[in-house]
């Protein structure tokens, strides 16, 4: 695989520096907005202080064990950014956590307003990271306005010489049950990341989820399919133009490990885990000083479980034109 120098430094940066990604996701919004508002008794959209401080007490005891952070620019960044370790790599979220939701249940991403590429780079990023939303039998102006979006945001990433994360998920559609929609989820998540296979989206790194239901893995107590048959369907990500990393998906610590490891063994680069990592010790907010001790146990054991794995993994080695063109010798 061959890089630009800027590039290349962008990966080690975020990375371990043999393009293996131990990486921690703080930017969730809805998900720790309604922890907190549920906590306190208030509305969601009135938790903004709340949520910012627990972002930053995630960074503070977190930081240090992984590669790279993902934080968002509104609450995590000035929470986060004071306590960041300065060996761990920088990724800044692009996409806004409210989306368009058009006839039919159809979803439409969009850039946090007021939010770019260029912005995140003066911010010191190393990579942008964007989710889209996809289902491949969207009508095709939803999926036209999808696949623009995210050939933009490709676009601006490479004249920014930064790395383009671009992760992508399906959703299930208003009246679509749990059971018909989880009996889609296998087919459709392999087909997902094929949607997003061109070169020409400049990907750097994909953010994917395990392809199919946790319900249904045979080894989490369902009866669809075992994690062998699921590591089979992830060599089809490792296909992709770009390394790809799994993220957790609401899978619990110890799925998650599993998961990984049949990630691993698939060709994956590694992880970008969320709640895996701290959804379990969040459990006794608002108490500040359990959160934090719960912080340092349980998230910093299931992150050293995942790193234990991660360095299993053979080291691979970027190319780049480290030649300066144009500058006299």
């Amino acid at each position: 695989m061959k890089t630009t120098p800027a590039k290349a430094r962008a990966y080690a940066r975020i990375g371990d520096g043999a393009m293996r990604f131990g990486t921690l996701a703080i930017d969730q919004r809805p998900p720790l907005m309604h922890l907190v508002a549920k906590a306190l008794g208030r509305d969601p959209e009135q938790v903004g202080p709340e949520v910012t401080e627990l972002k930053g007490l995630l960074a503070e005891t977190l930081g240090r064990a992984v590669t790279g952070i993902l934080i968002d620019p509104h609450y995590a960044f000035p929470a986060a950014m004071p306590t960041l370790p300065r060996e761990t790599g920088l990724m800044l979220t692009l996409e806004h956590h409210r989306f368009e939701t058009v006839e039919g249940g159809w979803r439409k991403s969009a850039v946090i307003p007021g939010w770019s590429v260029e912005q995140a780079v003066r911010m010191g990023a190393d990579g942008l990271k964007l989710l889209a939303w996809h289902r491949p039998d969207a009508p095709p102006e939803v999926v036209e306005h999808q696949l623009n979006l995210v050939r933009e945001v490709g676009e601006a990433c490479k004249k920014a010489d930064r790395l383009f994360i671009f992760e992508v998920l399906p959703y299930p559609l208003p009246g679509e049950d749990e059971a018909t929609y989880n009996a889609k989820l296998r087919e459709m998540s392999l087909e997902i990341a094929a949607a997003f296979a061109d070169p020409g989206f400049h990907v750097d790194l994909y953010k994917l989820a395990f392809p199919g239901a946790a319900s249904l893995v045979r080894e989490f107590g369902g009866s669809g399919y075992s994690l062998e048959d699921l590591e089979a369907d992830m060599r089809e990500y490792s296909k992709l133009p770009a390394p790809w990393l799994l993220l957790s998906g609401g899978l619990g610590a110890d799925q998650f490990v599993q998961m990984l490891e049949a990630a691993l063994n698939a060709g994956a680069r590694g992880y970008l885990a969320g709640r895996a990592v701290w959804q379990h010790p969040l459990r006794f907010y608002p108490d500040k000083t359990r959160v934090r001790e719960a912080l340092r146990e349980e998230g910093l054991e299931t992150l050293a479980r995942l790193n234990e794995l991660l360095h299993t993994t053979p080291p691979q080695h970027l190319e780049a034109d480290w030649q300066l063109a144009g500058v006299a010798g």
